[in-house]
């Protein structure tokens, strides 16, 4: 049943992130929509601001590495390192629009791909804060003969599936101690909340996935869900 539930949630999740009622297509994502209009907008909650608390979790821009649809174990290792290491291809500004006071804080993960993605939403305006305790959940690719040659995101899939029931998680961090990252990071999240009513996150998929999930647990209300993709926000809100 344990193994059954999480294949099932993995699975909603990749499905997710082929929806969303504005397409971020490749051609949106370097040239903007038509219309202009934002495909994520970041704001002050104006007169509620007082007794009402927001927290933005924001996807990262996209890494621009290239993929190959079919490799072996070794080719999927390799792009999960050069995922992790690679700039952000530089995204339409018309896609993000921020209207929050300088003060407001601005945390982002430790990894590369986050931190540009901060930058390039808030510039120099906002003081910008990068804490590893807010990097993407780790991925090692299972190991596998170069014979043997899949679509990367079945190497993708298979590899987080045989993490998340304990077989696969040898020199990285493990999916319990993940897992307690993740509510350690909510509870900072909402720490920060109380202390400054909006509070923005610029992460990961997974990690935002985590830290919805929890603080929905705690009281949260969604308001929107598209922390799953590129330059995307899931905003939660909780009243007094």
């Amino acid at each position: 049943m344990f193994r059954l539930k999480h294949i099932l949630l993995l699975i909603a999740g990749l499905l997710a992130a082929c929806s969303t009622q504005q397409r971020l297509t490749k051609e949106a994502y370097l040239n903007g929509f038509d219309d202009k209009v934002p495909f994520t907008s970041i704001e002050n909650q104006g007169e509620e601001a007082d007794s009402v608390k927001r927290i933005y979790l924001i996807r990262h821009a996209k890494p621009d590495v290239a993929k190959k649809f079919m490799c072996t174990a070794q080719m999927a290792q390799d792009y999960v390192h050069a995922y992790n290491q690679v700039s952000i291809i530089p995204f339409d500004s018309s896609l993000v629009k921020v209207e929050l006071e300088a003060s407001t804080p601005i945390y982002c993960s430790s990894l590369v791909r986050a931190q540009q993605t901060a930058e390039a939403i808030f510039d120099s305006t906002f003081t910008i804060v990068s804490d590893p305790l807010f990097r993407e959940f780790e991925t090692k690719i299972v190991s596998a003969p170069n014979a043997y040659k899949l679509p990367l995101i079945v190497w993708q899939s298979i590899s987080r599936l045989t993490w998340i029931v304990g077989l696969n998680q040898h020199g990285i961090e493990s999916y319990r101690e993940a897992k307690t990252r993740a509510d350690v990071a909510s509870q900072e999240l909402m720490k920060l909340a109380e202390e400054n009513q909006t509070v923005v996150l610029v992460a990961h998929g997974m990690l935002n996935r985590a830290l919805a999930k929890r603080l929905q647990k705690a009281g949260w209300k969604v308001l929107q869900k598209q922390g799953h993709i590129n330059i995307g926000a899931t905003v939660l809100e909780k009243g007094e």
